[in-house]
């Protein structure tokens, strides 16, 4: 939820409100700011992703919308990503050679999980 007063994602607590040492009830307040929040006003912004993007897409001039894939990142064949690869504490081993495995080494004998 975006705060309508301190114009922050938050969220709502519950604060109690007292009377001496009487608890009278209970109010919503923002949890940064401690600003009392009524019901009415808990809209649903935008979200703070896209806020994000559009500011960076006005300082650089461009349109960010789609993800970009680095290329060759897909096919990289890293131990750890290969079934016989083997975590342990102490030392990281390759269980089909018997042998000390780097986790981000690539591997000619490669076979994904």
């Amino acid at each position: 939820m975006i705060c309508p007063f301190c114009n922050e994602e938050t969220f709502i607590k519950k604060k109690n409100l007292t009377e001496g040492w009487k608890i009278t009830g209970t109010v919503d307040v923002c949890a940064l700011c401690g600003k009392e929040l009524k019901k009415v006003e808990s809209k649903v912004n935008e979200d703070k992703t896209d806020q994000s993007r559009s500011r960076l897409a006005a300082l650089l001039g461009g349109d960010f919308a789609e993800k970009v894939e680095l290329s060759g990142s897909a096919d990289r064949k890293f131990c750890r990503n290969c079934q016989h690869f083997l975590i342990h504490p102490f030392k990281s081993v390759c269980a089909l050679t018997d042998k000390e495995a780097d986790p981000m080494g690539e591997c000619p004998h490669f076979s994904a999980k």
